[in-house]
């Protein structure tokens, strides 16, 4: 099985704290990476790809989270500026536009997974 990982945050700055926007003011809702999570989940197996989405919480270096060339980051468009891709190939980061991230919308991910796979 695949990894999707999704990277909401990373850790920025002198005093090392979490950077990035995963939710919004209502705390009895679910975050955004978790909507997404779901939403991409439910479709990957409606299509019978053999993906495993989780959620980064340890916000760990990019290319510490890569355990092959089959896993796949999703990185937050909030974070894009921030996030330390040099170390890690092209094929293993996918950054989310707005309407990905804040509205879980999953068909050009979907789209883009099975284009990979060919």
């Amino acid at each position: 099985m695949k990894n999707i990982i999704i990277i909401a945050k990373v850790i920025v700055g002198a005093r090392p704290n979490p950077f990035g926007m995963d939710g919004g003011l209502n705390i009895f809702k679910k975050s955004l990476s978790e909507t997404l999570k779901e939403k991409l989940n439910q479709k990957l197996k409606e299509k019978n790809m053999d993906y495993k989405v989780h959620v980064d919480s340890t916000y760990d270096d990019l290319k510490n989270l890569i355990h092959d060339e089959d896993t796949l980051l999703l990185i937050s468009p909030y974070i894009k500026d921030k996030a330390d891709m040099e170390c890690i190939s092209k094929d293993n980061y996918y950054i989310l536009s707005e309407t990905e991230f804040n509205d879980g919308y999953v068909e050009d991910i979907i789209t883009y997974l099975e284009n990979k796979k060919r």
